[in-house]
């Protein structure tokens, strides 16, 4: 009950195996995915994963995962539509990010989209900021303190 089945693609019969498992949050970043989910696990609790600006990350993931911000709210009308329940926004700044305002914008950026999911008639409960941590300080320009700084 604590698993986001975070895989970009998911096949339906993995979407099966995963609600048969108790395994309820999903996300999902293109309508594809909303509507195989929507088919296989109408009542999924979904997470919408959006792109942020990884440019100053050691292995950028914009280009693999992410909705595109001008997608945002099409993804959302559409899962109204189908009756989903999207319960948040998750995203992650690509790995070993070096520039904390990387966190800052994309926080920022997802609090507009819990504006927009508002007016469409979602109340989102839940951010999930991934990952893309330096894993390492000494040499660093940045720390994880500077980061947990930022972020709070």
């Amino acid at each position: 009950d604590r698993i986001i089945y975070a895989n970009p693609t998911k096949m339906k019969s993995h979407i099966s195996f995963a609600r048969n498992a108790g395994v309820d949050m999903m996300t999902f970043d293109n309508l594809n995915e909303l509507e195989k989910i929507s088919q296989v696990h109408p009542t999924a609790q979904l997470v919408l994963r959006i792109i942020t600006d990884d440019s100053n990350s050691l292995c950028k993931f914009s280009t693999k995962f992410g909705a595109p911000l001008e997608t945002i709210q099409t993804l959302l009308e559409q899962a109204k539509e189908l009756k989903m329940n999207v319960i948040g926004v998750s995203f992650h700044v690509g790995s070993s990010c070096m520039n904390v305002d990387s966190f800052v914008s994309a926080i920022q950026t997802a609090h507009q989209i819990f504006q927009l999911a508002e007016t469409i008639g979602f109340h989102f409960t839940l951010l999930d900021i991934g990952g893309g941590y330096p894993g390492f300080n000494e040499g660093s320009s940045i720390s994880f303190p500077d980061i947990a700084n930022a972020i709070r």
